[in-house]
C-alpha cells in the first residue's frame, strides 16, 4: 500500500496497479448511488451487489493507470465472466486501501463540510472541492489525490492559517504590508 492509495495485486492474468483517488471514488459513488464507506461495508458484510465488485475493480484499474477500454475488457473477462466470490477479496482490498490512507500518520480533521450527513455515507463533493479551492487546488488536482493526501494537505493548510498559531508581524512583514496598502 502506498500513501497515494495505490496497491499492486496479482489478479487476473498478471500483476496490476489499482488506485481509487477522489475522482474514482466520486465516479464509484455516482455509479452505485452510495458512498465509498457504504460500499465497503456491503463488500465486508455480505450485502454486496455484483456491480459493487465490478465497479471498484474497473475504477481501481483506471486509477492505477490502465486505459478505460482496457479496464472494461479485463473486468468483463475476469469479474463479470467468473463467479463473483473470486473477485470479492480484490474489491475489498482496493477500496479498503483507498479509504484507509496511511495508518502510521493519522491526519487531522478539518475543512468546511456541512454538519448534515448524506444518506448511505456519501461524500459532499462540493464541500471537498470548495475547501480545496481555498487551498489553491483545482477539482482536477483533488480528483488525482487519495483521501490521505487531501487530508494531509488540509491539515497542513489549517495549521499554517491558524490565527492562534501566529504571532505579531515582524518588521519585514509590516513593511511589506505597508507598501501593499500604499500601492
Amino acid at each position: 500500500m502506498a500513501r497515494d492509495a495505490r496497491i499492486e495485486l496479482d489478479w487476473a492474468d498478471g500483476t496490476f496497479a489499482f488506485r481509487l483517488g477522489f475522482g474514482e471514488l466520486v465516479r464509484l459513488q455516482e455509479a452505485r448511488d452510495a458512498g465509498p464507506q457504504a460500499i465497503h461495508a456491503r463488500l465486508s458484510d455480505g450485502s454486496w451487489r455484483v456491480e459493487d465488485i465490478s465497479h471498484v475493480i474497473r475504477l481501481g484499474l483506471i486509477g492505477g493507470g490502465m486505459a478505460s477500454a482496457d479496464a472494461l475488457k479485463k473486468v468483463r473477462a475476469y469479474v463479470e465472466g467468473r463467479p463473483p466470490m473470486e473477485s470479492l477479496i480484490f474489491a475489498q482490498a482496493i477500496l479498503g486501501v483507498a479509504l484507509q490512507g496511511a495508518p502510521d500518520e493519522p491526519v487531522g480533521q478539518g475543512g468546511g463540510a456541512s454538519d448534515d450527513p448524506l444518506p448511505d455515507g456519501r461524500m459532499r463533493v462540493a464541500d471537498i472541492y470548495g475547501v480545496a479551492a481555498v487551498m489553491g487546488f483545482t477539482p482536477q488536482d483533488v480528483d488525482a489525490m487519495s483521501m490521505w493526501q487531501f487530508m494531509a494537505a488540509l491539515d497542513g493548510y489549517s495549521k499554517a492559517h491558524d490565527p492562534k498559531a501566529k504571532g505579531k508581524l515582524n518588521d519585514a512583514e509590516r513593511d511589506d504590508l505597508w507598501e501593499l496598502v500604499r500601492a
